[in-house]
């Protein structure tokens, strides 16, 4: 046991010590902080430009009820977003198209709108820009030129328009989650929370996971581990590493967690200051719980997949040799987050249950599915057994290829070699 605190100690204030850790540990949070704040920003943010749009309607009806329902967008001065320019059909049409394509491409026009001449009855409208990318803008004039048509269909047909849009005027709806700690709004902030906690881990896993594999291969590579198998079992100096450097890994995210604090009781204040429609969306609040599962999960898949990655270290020269053999296990950590969408929308489906159990695939998706609805205590507690169960498995198949691996120098081993290694006693 003393030998294996020595590795622990060396591992631990050998990374510390870094530049990169420090560096990283200033930068994690802030980095996180962006990737929580930018997307709830950047929602709520308008482009703020003035934009000229041709409009060429060939019907001659609908131009005048599309500025108006347009001109009640507007900029934060109060100026128009969009000044619309008429053209006339008055001869070819084709040729007036080349000339406002022309127009757009030297930036004259932002775009221009085809309104053909059955455009009341069914017609189909074009819109014309270098990108169509500006869905905002798109959806403006879409809903600005339904309305104008529709009130022509209504009044066609000897309808009161404001009658029908009194009658169809759309629900509010409210989506509000129940909790044992009672009813709260939630806009989606679940979703974010969720997605978040389940990249970090994510992100983390494979970062200390690499860690594991990268010391191995250094000392590998320079035969200091030659020297150190001479006073300590292979066994011992693998869970040395993976101990010392999960131990790194708890301090970053001690230090990460007092910068959460701190963002959770001033960053919104601060954001709302300078963006006020994030007022509008609500992050709901954290139970305890779940940072509780969050710190259970990432020890037991850091020490499942750390134990795959030191034994890829000890069976590869370098980290170039490397890239192929963790491709299996990059991919373990990948498919959950391609099922992050599925598990959202059904957190409680057989499927969802199952994979969550998957004891590779449990530390992302159980952790999500506790954040969206907490399964059964029985759901919970059968992952975890079953997370602890597959990590002594790994345990012992990597210490069995860790310690013929670590000594063999050359060429990687094949598929044979390696279960050859595993029956070595």
């Amino acid at each position: 046991m003393r030998k294996i605190l020595a590795v622990i100690k060396r591992e631990y204030l050998q990374i510390v010590r870094t530049k990169g850790f420090i560096i990283g540990t200033v930068l994690g949070p802030v980095f996180m902080s962006l990737m929580l704040v930018v997307p709830i920003v950047l929602s709520v943010m308008t482009v703020e430009q003035q934009e000229t749009i041709a409009v060429v309607d060939a019907s001659g009806e609908v131009y005048p009820g599309l500025e108006q329902k347009l001109s009640s967008v507007r900029l934060k001065d109060g100026s128009l977003r969009y000044i619309l320019e008429e053209h006339r059909m008055s001869g070819d049409l084709a040729e007036l198209r080349e000339r406002l394509n022309q127009r757009v491409l030297k930036k004259e026009l932002s775009a221009y709108l085809y309104l053909p001449a059955d455009i009341v009855s069914g017609g189909r409208a074009e819109f014309v820009s270098e990108h169509v990318s500006d869905f905002e803008k798109t959806q403006n004039i879409r809903m600005a030129l339904n309305s104008v048509i529709i009130e022509k269909r209504l009044k066609g047909a000897a309808i009161d328009p404001q009658l029908i849009g009194r009658l169809t005027k759309p629900v509010s709806l409210s989506t509000l989650k129940v909790t044992t700690r009672g009813v709260e709004e939630d806009t989606g902030g679940t979703f974010l929370v969720s997605y978040f906690l389940v990249l970090i881990l994510y992100m983390t896993l494979i970062f200390y996971g690499q860690a594991v594999m990268r010391g191995v291969i250094e000392e590998k590579s320079s035969r200091v581990v030659e020297i150190v198998l001479s006073s300590i079992r292979p066994f011992q100096l693998m869970a040395g590493k993976i101990v010392g450097i999960a131990a790194v890994g708890f301090t970053q995210y001690a230090i990460w967690t007092l910068f959460g604090l701190a963002l959770a009781t001033k960053g919104r204040a601060l954001a709302s200051s300078a963006f006020p429609q994030m007022d509008a969306f609500k992050i709901p609040t954290i139970p305890p719980y779940v940072f509780v599962y969050f710190m259970i999960y990432f020890v037991l898949g850091y020490f499942l997949y750390s134990t795959l990655f030191a034994a890829i270290g000890s069976m590869v020269n370098n980290e170039k040799e490397a890239q192929q053999l963790m491709m299996p296990v990059i991919m373990m950590l990948v498919i959950p987050l391609l099922l992050i969408m599925f598990i959202m929308r059904s957190p409680d489906s057989t499927l969802s249950v199952s994979l969550s159990l998957f004891p590779f695939f449990a530390p992302m998706l159980m952790l999500l599915r506790i954040c969206i609805l907490l399964p059964s205590f029985v759901q919970i507690l059968g992952s975890i057994v079953l997370l602890i169960a597959a990590i002594l498995a790994m345990i012992w198949l990597s210490g069995k290829i860790y310690r013929v691996g670590i000594l063999m120098y050359g060429k990687p081993p094949r598929l044979a070699e390696i279960f050859k290694w595993l029956r070595y006693r």
